[in-house]
């Protein structure tokens, strides 16, 4: 059975009726006259007319099968199963996982490095007229040298220059990528290698159908392990970061292996030095909960990991993380009822911590001695009302760039709120807060919207349960369409509101803090709540930094002036640099930070200057070693036929063995040449005898 590699010029064949076409045409005609003498040569003419008519016969043949050999060669003929002519041209995909997982330790060495040699083995089979493509792939796919095939001599050089990745496993997209190429090639041979640990995770959902004549080969690699554990997590359990004040890290470490594990080593780094080890033990396929402590002296930017012993895995045993402490603010709160001097206290309670908060509290009728541009933030807390002036200023402070804290007092002029600041937080008070408060009955705060960031660091209270704080009366509101809510009484009014103005930001707390109409100021959760809104309100937060993966983009924003307004410097955990470009909104720059293609800490520098670090983990994803066997990775891919290549033995007679087809096209491109020197024979014997004639 033949197939043709290069079936369009099998049209050609038609030229094979030209010598007949021509043979036709120039048939002449002979004009027949007797002469009565030569009557007796008419029986030998006979003989060497039938003579002279074969040859021309056979010499029409032999042009006619000339040009048709010659058009089959190029048609590029192949059977299957033959044993003449050179093996039919081979078109390949090579998918190599360069997933984290392909970093565990075997016996023999690195998984990687293993795999690398197998496929190294793989290109030994292939020749010159063959092509194939080479896939490196982990979360996504792509293609050193272009999306499309290319020589043996360039597959070896993305090869050797191929290293261990740390993203997750997406079988599913190289497969079908590999599919879509292998539909595409022109080659009678197709043939697809899977070079995996087949790790469970990784097995997908849907693949998509691959040509059923395409031959399968899964390398058997030794995907052994002694177990694994992993730093899956660290929880900070919402805590704000202070200088001096000691903080704690629980890191989550779990045993992905069936048995115990105990004597195991923890270790904290903090700003690249061990400050703290622990030993622990954990269950067989269990989480173990390890806490450490700490206390930084300097405001700033802070990075760090937790870090367990070596084990199968050595790129999950690091969790990395970081920190910034802001440093020094300048408040002003304008103190109307006494509440200013709660926000005090809830900054500065002591002299230690006036280095981090610096709070200047004055009275309504002290502001127009006060420069604001001189503050960070600004707290209205418990005022009346305010001279229109001053109303105006703050306004213009808020409007480039400031932030107010405006906390409801007691005896607010609902007039003076609503005609000011009632109209651009979009939010009207029908009734102030009453003057008398009886205890009897009070009011919770029922959520908060997590998603903000001055509420991130409590989203402990979700899993536990919300603090218990009374509001024994409150102010009578209409909230509009144009402002985010931040935080809910029981009875579904807003307690906390926000709203950008110009270039800054209002927030408003809604409730007196008095505590005759509530007890918030003295509940824990008073003290962090006002330093997180304000920090927010001065754009400046103490933040921790975790939850970065290898696989995508990281997005950061950064103040234009801190950034320059123009491009920066990323530099990745093995000291790489890259420019990038920010995208500016309302005076602050976005900078989509990539490639993040390695765990550790990245930094963005402008002019030297440190003006952001961020971590960024390894998938929990790839810690999970368990594997699975060929069978279920064929019924996964809805593959039917398949063949195993044993690790560590010769792949070049499996896969010859395998692959069907043989190309003929030398064999009929020397048919034609013999063709033709036969012809050049019969047709130099047959000039000769017409010449005797």
């Amino acid at each position: 059975m033949f197939n043709f590699l290069n079936s369009a010029v099998l049209i050609a064949a038609a030229a094979a009726l030209i010598p007949l076409l021509i043979h036709l045409f120039s048939k002449r005609k002979v004009k027949i006259i007797e002469f009565s003498s030569l009557k007796h040569l008419k029986e030998m003419q006979r003989r060497q007319v039938r003579r002279i008519k074969l040859r021309q016969l056979l010499l029409l043949l032999l042009r006619m099968l000339i040009i048709l050999a010659a058009v089959l060669a190029f048609a590029r003929p192949a059977s299957k199963g033959g044993f003449i002519g050179s093996h039919a041209g081979v078109s390949s995909v090579i998918l190599l996982d360069r997933s984290a997982s392909m970093q565990r330790q075997v016996k023999d060495g690195i998984l990687f490095d293993l795999a690398k040699k197998s496929v190294g083995h793989i290109l030994e089979s292939f020749g010159q007229s063959d092509e194939l493509l080479l896939i490196p792939y982990d979360r996504q796919v792509y293609f050193p040298a272009g999306e499309r095939f290319f020589s043996r001599e360039v597959a070896e050089n993305v090869l050797k220059e191929l290293t261990p990745g740390y993203g997750e496993d997406d079988f599913q997209e190289a497969f079908n990528k590999a599919v879509k190429l292998l539909s595409g090639a022109k080659n009678l041979n197709k043939e697809l290698y899977i070079v995996t640990d087949r790790q469970l995770n990784s097995l997908p959902e849907k693949a998509d159908s691959l040509d059923e004549n395409a031959s399968v080969y899964f390398v058997d690699l030794p995907v052994e392990t002694d177990g694994n554990c992993g730093v899956v997590n660290i929880e900070t359990g919402g805590q704000l970061i202070e200088v001096g004040s000691p903080f704690t890290i629980k890191a989550q470490i779990k045993n992905y292996d069936n048995f115990s594990k105990s004597e195991l080593l923890a270790s904290l780094f903090v700003d690249g030095i061990r400050v703290m080890q622990t030993e622990f033990a954990v269950g067989g396929n269990e989480t173990e909960t390890v806490p450490f402590r700490h206390t930084v002296y300097k405001p700033g930017y802070h990075s760090g990991w937790v870090e367990i012993s070596d084990d199968g895995l050595p790129p999950d045993n690091k969790f990395y993380f970081s920190f910034k402490i802001p440093e020094q603010f300048n408040v002003l709160t304008i103190d109307g009822d006494n509440s200013g001097q709660l926000i005090q206290l809830a900054l500065v309670p002591s002299e230690q911590l006036a280095r981090y908060w610096s709070v200047k509290t004055v009275t309504p009728d002290m502001l127009t001695s006060v420069r604001l541009r001189d503050y960070d933030v600004v707290v209205a807390a418990g005022i009346s009302n305010l001279p229109s002036t001053v109303t105006s200023q703050l306004f213009s402070y808020v409007d480039r760039g400031g932030g107010l804290f405006f906390v409801m007092g007691s005896d607010i002029d609902k007039d003076y709120f609503n005609n000011n600041f009632g109209s651009k937080l979009d939010i009207t008070i029908d009734e102030p807060p009453p003057d008398n408060v009886s205890g009897a009955g009070y009011y919770t705060l029922e959520r908060f919207d997590y998603s903000h960031p001055i509420f991130k660091a409590f989203d402990v209270f979700q899993k536990d349960s919300l603090p218990t704080l009374k509001f024994f009366a409150l102010a009578k509101i209409k909230d509009g369409t144009g402002n985010r809510d931040l935080a809910w009484f029981s009875n579904g009014s807003p307690a906390l509101i926000e709203q950008n103005f110009g270039l800054g930001k209002i927030i408003l707390l809604s409730s007196p803090i008095l505590t005759k109409y509530t007890d918030l100021a003295s509940h824990s959760f008073f003290v962090p709540f006002v330093i997180r809104t304000l920090e927010y309100l001065a754009h400046d937060m103490s933040t921790y930094e975790l939850n970065n993966y290898i696989g995508g983009s990281v997005f950061r924003t950064i103040s234009g002036e801190e950034a320059g307004y123009s491009t920066i410097q990323m530099m990745t955990p093995d000291n790489r640099q890259y420019g990038i470009a920010g995208v500016e909104k309302n005076r602050q720059l976005t900078f989509e930070c990539r490639p993040i293609d390695m765990p550790g800490i990245y930094s963005l520098k402008n002019d030297n200057k440190l003006i952001d670090l961020f971590p960024v983990n390894l998938p929990a994803k790839e810690s999970d070693l368990t594997t699975v066997d060929f069978d279920r990775q064929k019924t996964s891919l809805g593959i039917q036929k398949s063949k195993i290549l044993p690790y560590e033995q010769s792949f070049a007679a499996s896969i010859s063995e395998a692959r069907f087809g043989r190309e003929l096209w030398k064999i009929f491109l020397w048919a034609a040449a013999v063709l033709l020197a036969v012809e050049m024979l019969f047709a130099r014997d047959s000039a000769k005898q017409t010449e005797e004639q």
